[in-house]
Formats: C-alpha cells, sequence, structure tokens
C-alpha cells in the first residue's frame, strides 16, 4: 500500500526526512511496538480521558497501529493493550493554506508539519469544536514528534486541555509489520478474543 498523505503536505521536503519515518509514512499499513501512557492527574483531566474513552495509564504495553486511506486523507487506529484510539489525519486547505488537521470526535486540530533531519514536529496552530474555531485560550493542545531511536521510528505525543492540564501522554517506538506476519497476528489476537468470550 502506497501513501501519499505526508508527501502532498510536505512537497519536496519529504525527502529530508529519515528513512525509517519515509517508509512509515509512505508503505506501512500495519506497525507494532510499545509505548508508555500517561493519563493526566487532575480531576478534569481524568474525567476527559474517561469521556473520550482514551487509553489507560501503562508502562511498556503492546501498540499496533493501522494506518487506513479514507478521503481527503488517513485513518490511524491505536491500540494500546487492547484500548483503540482513533484519528482521521487530514488535508486542510483552510484559506489556501495546505496543512495538517487532526480530527478527534468534535474537535478539528489543526498543526504545522515541520520536517528536518532529525524528524518531524507536529505543532498546534488552531482548534475547532463542532466547526467553531476556538479562541486560543481555550483551545486544547496536541504536540507531536517523530524522531528515530535505535533505528527505529519513535513516537512522543502529548495533548493538554486548558485548566486540566496534560491529559494524555504517550511515547514509544512501532516497526512496520509485512502482511503475512500482520496475518498471523491478526489470528492469534481474534483466536485470545474467541478464548475470553467462551471463557
Amino acid at each position: 500500500m502506497t501513501r501519499t498523505l505526508y508527501q502532498t503536505l510536505l512537497g519536496s521536503r519529504f525527502d529530508e526526512l529519515p528513512e525509517k519515518i519515509k517508509a512509515m509514512h509512505a508503505g506501512a499499513g500495519r506497525a507494532e511496538g510499545r509505548a508508555d501512557i500517561v493519563r493526566g492527574e487532575s480531576f478534569l483531566a481524568q474525567l476527559i480521558c474517561k469521556l473520550t474513552q482514551l487509553p489507560e495509564t501503562g508502562r511498556d504495553v503492546p501498540v499496533v497501529t493501522t494506518f487506513e486511506p479514507i478521503e481527503n486523507g488517513e485513518r490511524w487506529t491505536r491500540v494500546f493493550n487492547g484500548e483503540a484510539f482513533r484519528t482521521d489525519m487530514l488535508i486542510d486547505r483552510l484559506a489556501g493554506a495546505v496543512r495538517l488537521a487532526e480530527k478527534f470526535g468534535p474537535f478539528l486540530f489543526r498543526l504545522e508539519l515541520i520536517p528536518h533531519k532529525d524528524g518531524v514536529d507536529m505543532l498546534p496552530q488552531s482548534v475547532s469544536l463542532w466547526g467553531v474555531t476556538l479562541p486560543k485560550i481555550l483551545c486544547p493542545e496536541a504536540v507531536g514528534l517523530e524522531r528515530v531511536k535505535d533505528d527505529k521510528y519513535h513516537f512522543d505525543v502529548s495533548v493538554r486541555f486548558p485548566l486540566a492540564g496534560e491529559v494524555l501522554r504517550y511515547a514509544g517506538w512501532i516497526e512496520p509489520v509485512d502482511a503475512s506476519t500482520a496475518g498471523v497476528a491478526e489470528a492469534q489476537n481474534q483466536a485470545t478474543a474467541s478464548a475470553k468470550l467462551t471463557a
């Protein structure tokens, strides 16, 4: 599967990225690895996590990420220790600018995608809620970093909300999985799920 979201957003600058990051955004349909997840400790942060069904705090948990082409972008589904967290990564052309937008529930995060020799930075620009752009003081912020460490693709994502502080942070690594390996893993997952249902 050839994916073109990042190539469309970055143009010729896509070639500046490290090979591991280019491979993750050009050909991977599924990737697997490990991650640390930390939910915010404030009452409001915990409430937001519960209402939006964000993954639980955990250390060195298994993570599976799938990338599915959709209209005007890609759907990224991250499964942390069996808990799914899904967002749509879209090409946003607001006011003639071409940039990345991440849709999560009623929120649309507009992000500046900054490529460089060490990786990619995703920095917050603006946020809409049900199509209405929020004033800066009310905006939640999502910051994402992509790097290569120990010859693996690493991610580090932090989400903050006004008054709540940091709501969720997840960081770790993933590696692309070929179709044959993914098929075996999927069969194992289905067998495990069936065993739980019949237990």
